[in-house]
């Protein structure tokens, strides 16, 4: 993402990542643009059972796991909210949160979660196959 097009409102944690390019962290990435993410930003608000909403940043390639920065009053914070909807249709009525774990900031984030599956990653995949 060029340094221009990153919202000067958003936590810096996460513009500290997007200004440097630093967004690939196999299996996990970072947006490439503002609103690559809003259709699972909507189904987070459709089904997220507090009734919350978020920014989404990150997405994991190999499922539909989602990180979105949590939205108060109209505010997007540094809270982290890592969560895999339904993509049902229309407000859900479930009793489950889709919510898996929450965080404290992108670094957090990024320390506690994405490093492990990256991990996870290098033990079954050769980094040589990352640059196809």
């Amino acid at each position: 993402m060029k340094p221009e097009i990153i919202n000067s409102h958003w936590p810096n944690a996460l513009r500290w990542f997007l200004v440097q390019n630093t967004t690939r962290f196999y299996p996990w990435h970072f947006l490439s643009h503002s609103t690559e993410f809003e259709f699972a930003a909507n189904a987070f608000a459709n089904e997220d059972t507090k009734n919350r909403t978020v920014f989404v940043f990150a997405s994991r390639q190999d499922n539909d796991d989602f990180a979105g920065l949590e939205i108060v009053d109209s505010v997007i914070t540094d809270k982290v909210i890592v969560f895999h909807p339904a993509f049902g249709s229309g407000k859900s009525e479930r009793s489950w949160d889709i919510a898996e774990t929450e965080f404290n900031d992108v670094f957090e984030f990024l320390s506690n979660h994405i490093v492990q599956d990256m991990k996870d990653w290098a033990l079954i995949e050769d980094a040589s196959e990352l640059l196809e």
